[in-house]
């Protein structure tokens, strides 16, 4: 999920990503839409990170491809190789794994979803922060569009609202295109590990909420009824999880309001 925040009087686009992982009332945050819709999912969001969801925009893996081939592919630099043995490739009649040395390059849209995907290699940190570069590639590619192209940009603004689920209209669209398309885009912000999440195993919750020892000591085991024992035994493996450090979901928030008013140069 990418967040973005538009501000006119420091005409910025701020984007932060929030990771699948994360964990909110009970449960990870992708799953609130496909159980509750969009409307649960936008007011989570907004406790979550303490500002108002506006619009959104939905866009699923085929027409992801799509829209990227609509406007003609994007252009894209990578500082690093990006290398994933796990991920099949089919090119030009042969299959082969995903690999990207480091540079330039025009990508259409099944090889823009292809750097949007991976992750076995990396992690889903560095993934979100490939996204937002294709988010900033997209922009690039827009701004070689001008008034004279009106009508094109009406076509390729109704083909993509037809390809994705989203609450702007037509009219909204071109209006944000005309009126956003030279802000500066600030992005590399994911909230994660490294600043202000935590990881953890949900085993470890299930065990904590059934005060059943990590590693019971004969004592321990003494004390235990034959069933509570047999239940201790039984906790089911869990996932890994991410949680805002000290289970306070404020740090969240102010994270989002640093980077939101101090917003960093484009990465």
């Amino acid at each position: 999920m990418m967040f973005a925040n538009i501000n006119p009087k420091t005409r910025t686009i701020t984007l932060i990503s929030i990771p699948r992982d994360l964990y909110y009332n009970g449960r990870k945050i992708n799953s609130i839409y496909p159980l509750y819709g969009m409307e649960e999912l936008k007011r989570t969001l907004t406790f979550i990170t303490g500002y108002k969801i506006d619009k959104y925009i939905l866009i699923d893996m085929y027409a992801f491809i799509d829209v990227i081939d609509i406007i003609g592919g994007v252009d894209v630099h990578l500082d690093k190789p990006v290398i994933d043995p796990t991920y099949k490739v089919f090119d030009a009649g042969k299959w082969s794994t995903l690999y990207y040395k480091a540079g330039d390059y025009h990508l259409n849209g099944k090889q823009a979803l292809r750097l949007a995907r991976t992750r076995h290699t990396s992690s889903d940190f560095a993934r979100a922060k490939r996204q937002q570069m294709i988010i900033s590639a997209l922009q690039k590619k827009a701004k070689t569009f001008g008034l004279g192209d009106a009508v094109k940009i009406k076509e390729i603004a109704q083909k993509i609202l037809e390809k994705t689920e989203t609450d702007i209209t037509l009219a909204d669209a071109i209006t944000y295109y005309f009126r956003f398309q030279n802000f500066k885009i600030s992005r590399g912000h994911v909230i994660s590990s490294g600043n202000v999440l935590y990881s953890k195993y949900t085993g470890e919750l299930k065990r904590e909420k059934s005060n059943c020892p990590t590693n019971p000591t004969q004592e321990q085991l003494d004390k235990m009824t034959d069933e509570e024992k047999e239940k201790c035994k039984n906790i089911k493996k869990g996932q890994y999880i991410l949680l805002p450090k000290n289970d306070n979901w404020n740090v969240i928030r102010w994270y989002f309001r640093q980077i939101i008013e101090n917003p960093n140069n484009d990465k």
